[in-house]
C-alpha cells in the first residue's frame, strides 16, 4: 500500500469523497462497489468488490465445463478482467482487462452474437472475429460476462448455451 498524500474530512453524515484523480486512475465509477476492510492499527482499505471473484473457483469450472462439451474456448469476465478461461490458449487470458467495446457488449445487458467482417479485431486485440458474450445479471445488476469463441461460426445454439451458464453463475453470486 502507498501513501496518496491525500487527505479528506468526513461529513456530518459520515461521508468521504475519493478525489477524481485517484477514482480515474483506479477505474471506479459512480456505482462501483467497495468493499471495506479496517486493519489492526487503525488502518481503512477500500477494495473493488467482485462477486464474480468471489465464485472464480466455480467460475473456472463451467469454462471447462462448456470448453470440454464443446471444444470452444470460454473466458468468464468480471468487469475489469478475464477471471476464468479454458480451451486453447487459456493461460494467455487470465486477467487480461477486458477492453471497452467488450465492457459495452457486456452493459447491454443481453446475450448476444457478435461476428466482425472487418480487418479489426474486437476481443482482447486478438484476431477473434466471431463470438458470443452473455452478461452475469444478478438482481439488476452486471457483475461480468461469458464469452465463448472458437474457429467456427456462433450461433444461436452457442448464444443459449452461454446464457444459460451466464444465468447459473448470476445463481451462485446471488
Amino acid at each position: 500500500m502507498k501513501a496518496t498524500g491525500v487527505v479528506r474530512r468526513i461529513d456530518e453524515l459520515g461521508r468521504i469523497v475519493i478525489p477524481k484523480e485517484i477514482r480515474r486512475t483506479l477505474k471506479i465509477k459512480e456505482g462501483t462497489p467497495l468493499e471495506i476492510y479496517s486493519g489492526d492499527d487503525g488502518e481503512l482499505l477500500l477494495k473493488k468488490y467482485s462477486p464474480v471473484l468471489e465464485i472464480s473457483s466455480v467460475a473456472g469450472e463451467v469454462a471447462q465445463s462448456i470448453a470440454d462439451g464443446t471444444k470452444y474456448c470460454v473466458l468468464v469476465t468480471n468487469m475489469e478482467k478475464v477471471i476464468a478461461a479454458s480451451g486453447k490458449d487459456k493461460t494467455k487470458y487470465i486477467n487480461r482487462p477486458i477492453d471497452s467495446q467488450i465492457d459495452k457488449l457486456i452493459k447491454a445487458r443481453q446475450s448476444q452474437i457478435v461476428s466482425l467482417f472487418d480487418a479489426n479485431s474486437l476481443l482482447f486485440d486478438i484476431d477473434i472475429k466471431n463470438f458470443v458474450i452473455s452478461p452475469i445479471l444478478t438482481e439488476g445488476d452486471v457483475y461480468g460476462s461469458i464469452i465463448i469463441f472458437g474457429d467456427l461460426s456462433m450461433g444461436e445454439t452457442e448464444r443459449l448455451l452461454a446464457k444459460s451458464f451466464s444465468n447459473y453463475l448470476a445463481k451462485q453470486i446471488g
